[in-house]
């Protein structure tokens, strides 16, 4: 995933920290949220070495960071995008909150990860795209639309605390529901990059049962019958078939990322 990747943070139906998705000061994170947190250390883990070498000025050092950023630093960040974007249907079909916290975790260090893709991008990638700064991030359709993707991670990212919410008010939840343009951003990147194969399939694998799960008819229907303790059948088989369907798209993401990253 070339120079893209995005994170956004939108309320409810789009993963976002608001209010309530930041803990209470002195609140105790789950134990397994502190183990998930590790999970956001592994694109840095695999990039540092490489991208330290370039900073030393090594003999063909950035040549390296080029060619498996693409690969570690975007399947990182869709990966994080995937993982953020999960958790308001998982609060949807099982009431779960433990994980609510991840949602900011998330983003921000896809927000990071993707940014870290697009700088190495525009400084290590002239013999693959000759031409100046912009012809690097933007002079393939695919490119602009992975930058575009990326920049737009950064006011989200600004914005994804409760100081900024209390500050923006009414205007913070239409803000944040731009992550609904970084994720249609994300998948047309990829299907400009592959087509309807390899990654841009495997996105699509993943967006929709997310994208399913947010509809409001099946959103509504998930929380009353959960309230009410009714349909619990209907209610497992339909997260059954929509987790099977996103790991159908996700696995592949994950097995490139260890690929490209060992």
């Amino acid at each position: 995933m070339a120079s893209s990747a995005t994170v956004g943070y939108a309320r409810q139906h789009v993963s976002s920290p608001r209010s309530a998705t930041t803990p209470r000061a002195g609140a105790k994170a789950h134990p397994a949220v502190w183990a998930l947190r590790l999970l956001l250390l592994a694109p840095f883990v695999f990039m540092g070495p490489e991208i330290v070498s370039g900073v030393r000025g090594r003999p063909d050092a950035m040549e390296h960071p080029t060619s498996s950023g693409a690969d570690v630093l975007g399947n990182g960040a869709f990966l994080f995008f995937a993982v953020m974007l999960a958790v308001t249907p998982l609060i949807t079909l099982t009431g779960w909150r433990w994980h609510m916290p991840l949602r900011r975790d998330y983003g921000i260090a896809m927000a990071a990860v993707a940014l870290l893709d697009l700088i190495i991008a525009a400084v290590a990638t002239s013999t693959r795209f000759p031409g100046g700064l912009m012809t690097r991030v933007t002079g393939h359709s695919f490119l602009a639309v992975g930058t575009l993707a990326t920049l737009l991670c950064v006011p989200l990212v600004l914005t994804a605390n409760n100081s900024a919410q209390r500050a923006l008010g009414k205007y913070w939840k239409p803000l944040h529901r731009m992550t609904y343009v970084v994720w249609a951003a994300i998948v047309v990147h990829l299907l400009l990059l592959f087509g309807l194969h390899d990654s841009a399939l495997h996105s699509l694998e993943v967006s929709a049962p997310l994208i399913t799960l947010r509809l409001p008819p099946v959103r509504s229907w998930c929380v009353a019958c959960r309230k009410g303790g009714t349909r619990s059948f209907a209610r497992a088989a339909l997260g059954g078939v929509a987790a099977a369907v996103l790991l159908v798209g996700f696995v592949p993401f994950v097995q490139d990322f260890i690929n490209s990253g060992t």
